[in-house]
């Protein structure tokens, strides 16, 4: 008696991440990525105002949130 416990693969040969298909995780992944990298660079420029307003008080605002 034999079971059918092969992977199930797409059509391109790739195999199925749960119940989707592998592209769609890769997007996820990179769109994941990508608000990981915004958010560093929010805290970089959220960091560099504190410090340019302690070191030149006054003046225009350019980083305003």
């Amino acid at each position: 008696m034999m079971t059918n416990d092969a992977a199930a693969v797409t059509k391109d040969g790739f195999d199925r991440i749960g119940p989707f298909h592998p592209a769609f995780v890769w997007g996820a992944v990179i769109v994941f990525d990508l608000l990981v990298v915004l958010a560093l660079l929010l805290a970089v420029t959220k960091i560099g105002d504190k410090v340019e307003d302690v070191v030149f008080p006054g003046g225009p605002e350019w980083v305003t949130f």
